[in-house]
């Protein structure tokens, strides 16, 4: 029996648990919430008391970094962290939400037929955090033209460099909306720049499932994070156990 668990602050309303348990309904693994005030704890105590994996949610997939042995390639990249496998005493990190995003996007592009449209497409990706660097990549990777938006430019700038993207204060948002097509937000926050302007025409898909700001913008599409958490964990949960996770049940509890 391997033992997993999520760490970040807060977690007390995550689906992970039962998300996990509706995987793999006749498995012996446990799934549970690993409180702990900071990343060090949270990998102390992940490391003391037998974990075989870990998901990382906000505020820790950056800090996550610094203990990890052996990044993968994606995690490399964006310098964050969402899976955290041991293996042999060492941690290893991998970056799932890259595919949470990705897969969802394409996954709505092709119920609208407009899959083909992607290297046309321009998207606004709000929020330097975690989430936000690991979508910026992977629509940057998809062929859109991306820019990056964030309140400050000292990490986000150079990020958005690399990856292809183009940096933009959030106060520069109003002025690219009219040439943006698709939004994805990452703040716990509604901002400014966005109050009292129209999103008629857009696509919406927001990171934060448990207390969305924009299901109620009026934009032409709203994609909600339940579909980001279900696809982020279908790779997560495979790279824990080694084993194909029931979709279908799946599915049921994220409410999608």
């Amino acid at each position: 029996m391997a033992k997993f668990a999520l760490i970040g602050n807060p977690i007390t309303h995550s689906k992970s648990p039962a998300l996990f348990k509706a995987a793999y309904p006749e498995g012996e693994d446990t799934y549970s919430l690993l409180h702990a005030p900071t990343c060090k704890e949270a990998i102390e105590r992940f490391t003391s008391e037998g974990f075989s994996g870990c998901n990382v949610t906000s505020p820790f997939k950056d800090d996550v970094m610094e203990y990890i042995s052996l990044p993968d390639r994606i995690s490399s990249i964006l310098s964050s962290a969402n899976t955290v496998i041991s293996r042999e005493g060492k941690l290893h990190s991998f970056n799932t939400d890259y595919y949470g995003v990705r897969n969802t996007l394409s996954d709505f592009l092709e119920s609208k037929g407009k899959k083909d449209e992607m290297p046309s497409l321009t998207t606004l990706v709000i929020g330097a955090g975690g989430a936000g660097k690991a979508a910026a990549l992977a629509v940057c990777d998809m062929g859109m033209r991306v820019f990056f938006a964030n309140r400050s430019s000292n990490a986000a700038a150079p990020f958005a460099s690399k990856i292809g993207a183009e940096f933009i204060p959030l106060d520069n948002i109003p002025q690219i909306l009219p040439e943006t097509d698709i939004i994805i937000y990452n703040l716990s926050m509604e901002i400014g720049q966005l109050q009292g302007i129209s999103l008629e025409g857009k696509i919406v898909f927001e990171a934060n499932y448990a207390h969305p700001n924009l299901a109620n913008s009026g934009a032409e599409s709203y994609i909600s994070g339940r579909y980001w958490l279900y696809n982020q964990a279908i790779p997560a949960f495979k790279l824990f156990t080694g084993k194909e996770p029931d979709t279908v049940a799946m599915k049921q509890v994220m409410g999608i």
